[in-house]
């Protein structure tokens, strides 16, 4: 028993527990799109590029943000500055061409950043607690869907995939609000890249009253008060 533990032990040596390898597209906005494989390890995530010079390797600590457009699509944020972009930090939008990147692969990404992230893609079928029809406010217009609240988590599902999110609790949300019942405000931590900020809200006009008693356990699960106890007098 100890000679192939032994023998598991050498062959696995020096190599990831982890890895996913892509083929992928790197979209450029201004400028011609390269092309190379992505891969995906324990320690981090590698580009590497048919043009050797765009070749890169992002420890997890050395990627500020990640966002899954959708399973062949993904953005992610770092902290290089962009000297024509006024030093704004520099993401790298890829396209995959062949595989795909799953939930589980995405959980992993998500469990080694260790970081809030964005994730647009929503199951097909979810259980939810509570259930509400909703407009999300754009700059100009909206879109419809539903807020969906489930344990651990705020689904916004809609017609617009792109648009879609889920937030979970206690690792991608800043803070809940309502004014009124027929409005909630959802901060979420995000790479808010017209405001240069790190955060967004979401506003959503409600089509029917948000009950209250939702609206109140929500914010204890946020602020994790759902487990205090105030003294007796």
């Amino acid at each position: 028993m100890k000679r192939w533990l032994l023998i598991l032990m050498l062959l696995t040596q020096g190599s990831p527990l982890f890895a996913q390898t892509f083929s992928v597209i790197h979209k450029k906005s201004l400028w011609w799109d390269g092309h190379g494989m992505i891969e995906i390890t324990d320690e981090g995530i590698a580009y590497k590029s048919e043009d050797k010079d765009e070749s890169r390797t992002w420890r997890y600590p050395d990627i500020q943000y990640f966002d899954r457009i959708d399973q062949k699509q993904f953005v992610l944020l770092t902290y290089q500055d962009q000297r024509l972009m006024l030093g704004r930090d520099r993401q790298y939008h890829f396209l995959i061409t062949k595989g795909e990147l799953s939930d589980s692969i995405f959980q992993t990404v998500s469990q080694r950043l260790g970081k809030p992230v964005t994730n647009r893609v929503v199951p097909d079928r979810l259980s939810s607690e509570y259930t509400i029809l909703v407009k999300h406010l754009h700059t100009l217009g909206g879109c419809e869907g539903e807020l969906k609240f489930t344990r651990d988590a705020i689904y916004y599902v809609t017609a617009q995939e792109e648009d879609g999110r889920q937030w979970l609790l206690d690792r991608d949300l800043q803070s809940v609000w309502s004014a009124d019942r027929y409005q909630l405000e959802i901060y979420a931590y995000d790479n808010n890249r017209r405001e240069f900020s790190r955060s967004r809200n979401y506003r959503f006009d409600l089509k029917e009253p948000l009950d209250p008693e939702i609206y109140r356990q929500l914010k204890l699960k946020m602020y994790q008060l759902e487990q205090v106890h105030l003294p007796l007098n």
